[in-house]
């Protein structure tokens, strides 16, 4: 290569910047963050035994039955949804602070508004007994789980 070859290269390089063309484009980001609830229930009896008093007093206290706690990144809040119960109890009176809901053989809900961090909660339940109900250690009947709303 001579050096006016080279010499044409290096100018033709270096005018090469100088002729492109400066293109711009408006752009607009947009992200969607999907709502999630996650329950974790850290205690739960499995069973619970009616003794001939409870059968007496048609119902079963217990206080502080379940234990949990709940996670939401959901802005409008989320909801527990209470499954049916079924004999030999009628209904669960279910209370979480100052909230109260029943849960007949139609199950039923709680919602709860947006929380930012872990909310830690105990449900105190009382069972009312089905007429004829026997003394007997029966499995437990509250059932539930938690959704974003």
């Amino acid at each position: 290569m001579t050096n006016k070859t080279a010499v044409f290269l290096l100018l033709t390089a270096a005018a090469a910047p100088l002729s492109a063309a400066s293109n711009s484009a408006p752009m607009s980001i947009s992200v969607s963050v999907i709502a999630r609830t996650i329950l974790t229930i850290d205690s739960q009896p499995a069973t619970i035994d009616v003794t001939s008093t409870d059968v007496a007093r048609g119902y079963v206290d217990v206080p502080q039955a379940v234990l949990f706690r709940i996670r939401s990144n959901a802005a409008n809040g989320y909801a527990i949804q209470f499954e049916p119960v079924s004999f030999p109890f009628t209904q669960a009176d279910i209370s979480w602070g100052s909230a109260l809901t029943t849960v007949t053989t139609d199950g039923t809900w709680m919602s709860r508004p947006y929380q930012q961090g872990m909310t830690a909660g105990t449900l105190n339940v009382r069972l009312t007994l089905a007429p004829g109900t026997e003394p007997g250690t029966y499995a437990w009947p509250v059932r539930f789980e938690a959704g974003s709303l």
